[in-house]
């Protein structure tokens, strides 16, 4: 019996520490991996969209350099962000009005951009293809936060008034008032 434990014991410091040691060898192999350049991260980009629109050949080479011209010109509706070498410090008011007028410039200059460039990927790609393109971009990725009873922005815990079977379910999400105010 003692030996039993023993083992089990044994066999538990065993995995423990293998696991251990071979996370350590995934994070030292993300640490070893080159970065890419600007012009790679572009190149891999193109070539990740022209995956996900299935393009053949012809359409994707007439695709590629106006989708490249597409990218830097969004890269230049960015201003450069420089390092923090400080820590932040207290905004004036006019300097977070300015803030919010760069930010209102930079917003326009971006919806500009996409909407010279939707023309122009028009002419050689279908509207769905288009679609998908200016859905993809990971700056258009906007998603309605989920409801989770407790978190800040959850509507209020008030039953909706149209509900007969289940009053006292949440407005927004499918869980039940006495469920959201234990949490």
């Amino acid at each position: 019996m003692k030996t039993n434990r023993l083992f089990i014991v044994c066999m538990m410091v065993a995995i423990g520490s293998f696991g251990n040691l071979w996370a350590q060898q995934d994070k030292a192999g993300k640490a070893n991996r080159p970065r890419l350049t600007p012009e790679q991260r572009i190149e891999m980009q193109v070539k990740q969209m022209q995956k996900h629109l299935l393009l053949d050949e012809a359409t994707a080479a007439k695709f590629a350099p106006l989708y490249t011209e597409y990218l830097n010109a969004l890269k230049s509706c960015h201003p450069e962000v420089a390092p923090k070498a400080c820590p932040k410090k207290e905004l004036t008011d006019a300097e977070l009005d300015q803030q919010m007028q760069d930010k209102f410039a930079m917003r326009k200059k971006i919806l500009e951009t996409q909407e010279t460039y939707y023309n122009k990927f028009k002419k050689i790609l279908n509207i769905r293809q288009v679609e998908k393109l200016f859905r993809a971009q990971p700056h258009k990725r906007m998603h309605a936060p989920k409801c989770q009873p407790g978190k800040p922005g959850c509507p209020a815990m008030t039953p909706a008034p149209h509900h007969k079977r289940g009053a006292n379910l949440h407005p927004v999400c499918p869980v039940r008032m006495e469920e959201a105010t234990q949490k």
